[in-house]
């Protein structure tokens, strides 16, 4: 056998146990078992599990609402740097355009 073959059949060997190793393999066994979980989301900060009723994106911890609060604070002052930004652009344009026609 030479070394491309042996290489080949090693990959197909490692193909096969990934498969059979596989998550999705193993949820079907356990749903098979009867064994499934809550519907649940995640806390968009720490990431833990909340029940899907509780309205809010993120839990109850105190550190992951100031987290929260702030990284909505940053974004509303970025979107506003934005577009300051683009009228500082835009009405000297502006500007110029309305003095040529004139």
């Amino acid at each position: 056998m030479s070394r491309a073959e042996k290489i080949a059949k090693m990959a197909t060997m490692t193909a096969v146990q990934a498969k059979e190793n596989s998550s999705v393999k193993r949820r079907r066994k356990k749903a098979k078992k009867g064994v499934l979980f809550e519907a649940h989301k995640h806390c968009v900060e720490c990431s833990i599990p909340i029940p899907l009723s509780y309205d809010s994106l993120i839990c109850e911890d105190e550190e992951c609402k100031i987290n929260q609060e702030k990284k909505e604070k940053s974004r509303k002052r970025l979107s506003i740097l934005l577009y300051i930004g683009v009228a500082i652009f835009i009405i000297p344009l502006i500007i110029q355009l309305v003095g040529a026609l004139n």
